[in-house]
């Protein structure tokens, strides 16, 4: 775990608490800070899993079959995650070159925001193969999408097959045309049950809102998005294929390449082993087409400078 900010440590007390691994290492500028984190969640495990959480190196970082990137400076109130970029990419960089300069052969899962345009750059920095290198993307997204359904429908969250695609952001879109219960599509099933259709636009504005209402009330977040990192980490260490929508370098999904957005992917051992493309009507692909060249603008400015 690089970086021991509220993302980092509550990520690596999620993974210790689901039993995901039997060691965790905490990295931080701040060594005394990783120490004192390390030492918190050990004493914790013995009423937990068995792992051993300690505090470590890049020679740690370098041996790990998964480094999760959460360094960088954190958003705040009323500040996009692309605003992030400029303060955040030096930070990734140097995260790259300390572990490829140590024959790094694992999984970098970046969380840092803006996560879709550092985990390309990442990529480009490390020239590691592309499915090794994943963002914590619209896992986050789509959950908070089907937790806010499930409410509506007076369904369990996890009976809902809804994604959220495109940036982990202000562009991104939920794919309503492939959202589904019991395989059933969301109008079908009100209808079926007598209910009021959800209004899928102020569901999408509320996804998009819930991390900046977050932050303007406690400052960050870290419980939700902890969860994801644990749950994409499991994926992997487990080698499930289970499929995410983890963030990765598009190559002519829906007609798009050389960017990094999420989709649903077959998430394994390899990192991201397949890109799945769900069916999407034609404003949905517009949205992704528009979210697409977002992160592409960004992506390119950031080069030229």
């Amino acid at each position: 775990m690089v970086g021991c900010g509220h993302v980092g440590t509550t990520s690596a007390y999620a993974l210790m608490s689901r039993g995901v691994a039997r060691e965790i290492v905490l990295l931080d500028l701040d060594a005394r800070r990783a120490e004192g984190e390390a030492m918190d969640l050990q004493q914790a495990a013995a009423l937990a899993r068995p792992v051993e959480v300690r505090a470590g190196d890049w020679e740690d970082a370098a041996r790990s079959a998964v480094v999760v990137v959460a360094a960088g400076v954190g958003g705040r109130p009323g500040e996009s995650r692309l605003d992030l970029l400029g303060r955040n990419v030096v930070v990734i960089r140097e995260v790259m070159e300390n572990l490829l300069s140590r024959d790094f052969g694992g999984i970098v899962l970046m969380t840092t925001n803006p996560v879709d345009v550092l985990a390309q750059f990442a990529q480009e920095f490390s020239a590691l193969p592309v499915g090794r290198v994943v963002g914590s993307g619209t896992v986050l997204d789509s959950a908070r999408l089907r937790t806010m359904l499930g409410q509506a429908l007076g369904v369990e969250p996890r009976s809902i097959h809804a994604y959220v695609v495109g940036e982990h952001g202000d562009s991104e879109i939920a794919a309503w045309s492939s959202a589904r219960v019991a395989g059933v599509p969301i109008r079908e099933f009100c209808a079926g049950a007598g209910l009021e259709c959800p209004d899928f636009e102020e569901l999408l504005r509320r996804v998009r809102r819930a991390a900046p209402d977050i932050i303007e009330r406690k400052g960050y977040t870290s419980y939700a998005i902890a969860s994801c990192v644990a749950r994409i980490c499991e994926a992997v260490l487990r080698d499930e294929h289970s499929v995410l929508p983890v963030s990765t370098l598009l190559s002519g999904q829906y007609g798009l390449d050389g960017v990094y957005l999420s989709l649903p992917c077959v998430v394994g051992r390899g990192g991201v082993e397949r890109v799945i493309e769900i069916p999407l009507d034609e404003g949905e692909r517009e949205g992704l087409r528009a979210s697409a060249d977002l992160l592409r603008r960004t992506v390119e400015t950031t080069r030229g400078r």
